[in-house]
């Protein structure tokens, strides 16, 4: 279930993050020029603690090296 979206700006407009709910984890979805960068499966933590994982792919803060 989709939870939360989150768009980059700037130089980061181009970046896009959702957060799902999966059981009893979160997936983020990172993405740039809508192509899927990172899925990333949070367990064990809060969804703010996604929310956060999410923000700071969408601010540039977090790369995909």
């Amino acid at each position: 279930m989709l939870l939360h979206e989150f768009y980059g700006r700037g130089e980061y407009q181009d970046r896009k993050a959702m957060v799902f709910k999966e059981n009893d984890s979160y997936v983020v979805l990172m993405m740039a020029d809508k192509t899927i960068c990172e899925e990333r499966t949070i367990t064990g933590h809060s969804e703010v603690y996604a929310e956060n994982c999410a923000e700071n792919w969408v601010l540039g803060v977090m790369d995909n090296d």
